[in-house]
């Protein structure tokens, strides 16, 4: 009997070499293409914060008053600056707890305004029935739909009418 012998021929090592050299060369591309768009998002983002963030600084305000009457509660509220404030977030603190609710009322630069809230703005029976004061933090818009909470710059004010 006789035994044939297959011949294979596999690649040589230097086209072996090449080939590999050439896929890493191809993949460490691909993830600086990638990576270099992803840092220039994440630094934009960062650049938008930073802004804001700045903005924050130049808001001042009081409050004038917050008064409850029955289940509403009106705070009034004036900008003493010329950076517009364009959201409110309100701590509401009653005798049973703290009820936190977001408001988009716009102040503009040296401008007073009554933030009016009603029962669809916050729960009464979850703070006690009465409001004992109000923390106040204005927010600067960042972008679309998003707000950065300017905290360092809030303010407390007991609720009482004058």
């Amino acid at each position: 009997m006789r035994v044939k012998k297959i011949s294979k021929k596999g690649v040589s090592p230097l086209i072996a070499t090449t080939m590999l050299v050439g896929f890493t060369v191809a993949v460490i591309a691909m993830v600086v293409v990638w990576s270099r768009g992803y840092i220039e998002e994440r630094a934009a983002k960062e650049e938008a914060l930073a802004n804001t963030k700045l903005k924050c600084e130049a808001v001042k305000f009081t409050v004038e008053e917050a008064c409850q009457t029955g289940i509403s509660l009106n705070v009034k509220v004036k900008n003493l600056a010329n950076q517009q404030i364009d959201s409110w977030i309100l701590r509401i603190k009653g005798d049973d707890g703290v009820e936190a609710t977001e408001q988009g009322f716009v102040v503009k630069g040296l401008e007073s305004k009554d933030l009016a809230l009603g029962s669809e703005s916050f729960s009464m029976t979850a703070i006690g029935g009465t409001v004992n004061s109000v923390e106040v933090i204005p927010a600067i818009k960042a972008g679309r739909n998003k707000y950065v909470p300017c905290s360092g710059q809030k303010l407390e004010a007991r609720a009482g009418c004058l």
